[in-house]
């Protein structure tokens, strides 16, 4: 499995426990039940199952959706571990990793060109790099505030 295959699973099976920590109850229920779907419908794909284009779209949809409550329970999680953080800083972290992802797909292609954020590739790397810097900030801080 690439790097890129890896980040994403990173990403799909830490937002349950993320959503759990935002100690809102429907959040996590909606993030659980999406959760369940998503590997239901991913499972059924795999197996080769007979793959009918409504539901090629109704996973994109739900892929999509998944992305977004990962999003979200990053932020809200991100909040209460750390109260400083804002949209601002959050859209910084977001930027951060769709440049991360521009270089790396322009490295992993030979050429250096503006890739489509369209592209799935390029989006969906994008979100977790922007994650797993999130990530090192909030824990970082809380190293910090330990220390103290």
């Amino acid at each position: 499995m690439d790097v890129l295959g890896t980040l994403i699973w990173i990403g799909i099976l830490i937002n349950p426990f993320l959503a759990y920590q935002t100690k809102n109850v429907s959040l996590y229920r909606i993030t659980l039940i999406s959760f369940t779907v998503f590997l239901a419908t991913w499972g059924y794909g795999v197996t080769g199952g007979a793959v009918v284009p409504f539901f090629e779209t109704a996973w994109n949809v739900l892929l999509i959706t998944y992305v977004g409550l990962l999003l979200l329970n990053s932020y809200f999680v991100g909040k209460r571990l750390v109260p400083q953080m804002t949209w601002f800083r959050f859209g910084l972290f977001g930027l951060t990793g769709v440049g991360f992802s521009q270089v790396w797909f322009g490295l992993s292609a030979g050429k250096w060109g503006w890739s489509s954020f369209m592209n799935g590739d390029v989006w969906m790397m994008g979100v977790i790099v922007s994650l797993l810097l999130l990530l090192i900030v909030t824990m970082k801080t809380l190293d910090r505030r330990l220390e103290v």
